[in-house]
């Protein structure tokens, strides 16, 4: 989504800059839409959203973009986000709809995140799902999610970089034949580095390197190597 659903300094400057603009919007285009180390579309995917933030520090928002099997993804979300001293501090909550897929896989996810400087912590929870059946599955009821982000100190030629690291913990992990959980079986650690310009009124383009540690037994990841080209622009 917009917040880049990976680096919460972007939620974080959502509640910053309310004092700024009230409403906004923005449009993108992507080689891949990839959520936390994992391609969800079938090549290209273009997005857009909008938002609202006030000066108090609360936001509220939506945004769309093309995924794989579900057709649109349609997030709506709504937090709160300011600066404590050094630290700033946002939390929010996220709504995730697939109004396209029969399977109904929606679910909300709760998130605390904290940034000092270029770094910033992440903590996501899933306190709830819907599902059409009570098969156990990814992205759900229990999952828990953590990212370390970091906005590197050095700037070349107007390029910015950053990097990330994750873990994704799903409580529905695969099940053997028996039954019995077997452990860590989906859940993964990925990493992303990406570097970025903005061209003035043209936007941000970016080039984008993700992987995880997932392997041809892991139905979520594999763990290739995925490079993304990307266009956003903030109206």
């Amino acid at each position: 989504m917009k917040l880049t659903k990976t680096l919460v300094a972007a939620a974080l400057i959502a509640g910053a800059g309310a004092a700024q603009a009230e409403m906004s919007a923005n449009i993108g285009a992507h080689s891949k839409y990839i959520f936390r180390g994992v391609e969800l579309s079938d090549g290209a995917a273009v997005s857009g959203g909008l938002d609202y933030a006030n000066e108090s520090g609360f936001y509220a928002g939506t945004w769309m973009s093309d995924v794989a099997g579900a057709g649109t993804e349609l997030d709506l979300y709504t937090g709160f986000g300011g600066e404590m001293g050094s630290i700033g501090y946002d939390l929010n909550a996220l709504y995730f709809a697939y109004p396209n897929d029969s399977n109904e896989l929606d679910y909300l996810e709760l998130t605390l995140g904290l940034s000092m400087g270029p770094a910033s912590v992440q903590v996501s929870y899933t306190p709830w799902e819907q599902r059409d059946s009570d098969v156990d599955s990814s992205y759900g009821e229990g999952d828990w999610y953590f990212a370390l982000g970091m906005d590197l100190p050095m700037e070349v030629d107007g390029f910015t970089f950053s990097g990330l690291v994750g873990y994704y913990d799903f409580d529905d992990d695969n099940k053997d034949v028996t039954g019995d959980a077997m452990k860590d079986d989906l859940s993964y650690t990925h990493w992303n580095l990406t570097v970025s310009k903005e061209v003035g009124e043209f936007g941000t383009f970016s080039l984008a390197y993700d992987q995880t540690d997932g392997d041809d037994k892991n139905a979520v990841t594999n763990g290739a190597a995925l490079f993304t080209v990307g266009w956003t622009k903030d109206f």
